[in-house]
């Protein structure tokens, strides 16, 4: 019995073996047949993500804009006004009337070079993967919508090997808390517009990842900072509304 306990065991050892051999001179075809399919949206995404967050960090530092007039300087840092009066004792004129709306027109335009590069590096890809590739022109769109910035390639595409499959456009979402940072923005400069200061406490009670740093100068004017704290995104900028000349401030 011993003798056959001992050959049993021997036999299952020498399958474990046989079959971890076998797996270490497959596995290079196995992975190279996972990987031979190319997912059009996973490469855009993966093409033009770094693209995009460096961007919305620039804007995010410039309330919006790419290149920003109308600013006030603070400790070295340009603030571009959101809301702005020249006057004592009135109330800001809006100068951004659209802020998200803004914000999405300004990042497309940022990155429209980019989308068109990943389109067309994405063609090669096929093409080098033995398909047929047919495009037109590529257009983009981007939308700020909750917990997503979504980046809408247009861009009709024919691929063709053993099969066709056709494309009239692609959508990428990229993870971001951004259209919370813009909505209380607005929020923000509504108060200013109609009331002449804003309370920033309340923001904070409901949205606990959010952090706003309220900066009272001496000429009237306020600097807004906020951001997310888990995400580390910010969005930045000024309002000058009821100033009071020197000596007679609240």
């Amino acid at each position: 019995m011993n003798k056959r306990g001992q050959v049993a065991i021997i036999i299952i050892l020498a399958v474990v073996i046989v079959s971890a051999v076998v797996a270490v001179f497959l596995y290079p075809r196995i992975k190279v047949a996972v990987s031979s399919e190319v997912s059009p949206t996973e490469f855009l995404q993966s093409c033009i993500q770094n693209e995009v967050e460096k961007e919305v960090v620039l804007l995010g530092k410039n309330a919006g804009y790419k290149n920003m007039e109308g600013t006030l300087t603070y400790d070295g840092e340009e603030y571009k006004y959101l809301c702005y009066t020249s006057n004592f004792y009135d109330k800001c004129i809006v100068q951004q009337p659209l802020i998200k709306e803004k914000f999405e027109t300004e990042l497309n335009e940022m990155i429209k070079s980019k989308g068109t590069e990943c389109v067309q590096t994405l063609k090669a890809e096929y093409e080098k993967r033995g398909y047929t590739v047919s495009t037109g022109s590529v257009q983009s769109e981007v939308s700020v919508i909750p917990s997503t910035i979504r980046v809408k390639f247009i861009s009709p595409m024919t691929i063709t090997k053993e099969q066709t499959q056709t494309f009239n456009e692609f959508n990428v979402n990229l993870e971001s808390e951004m259209y919370d940072l813009l909505m209380i923005a607005t929020s923000i400069i509504d108060f200013e517009v109609t009331y002449g200061n804003s309370e920033t406490t309340l923001y904070m009670q409901y949205y606990p990842d959010l952090k706003i740093e309220k900066i009272q100068l001496s000429d009237g004017s306020r600097i807004y900072k906020l951001s997310n704290v888990v995400t580390e995104e910010n969005f930045m900028f000024a309002s000058r509304s009821i100033a009071w000349p020197p000596g007679y401030g609240i």
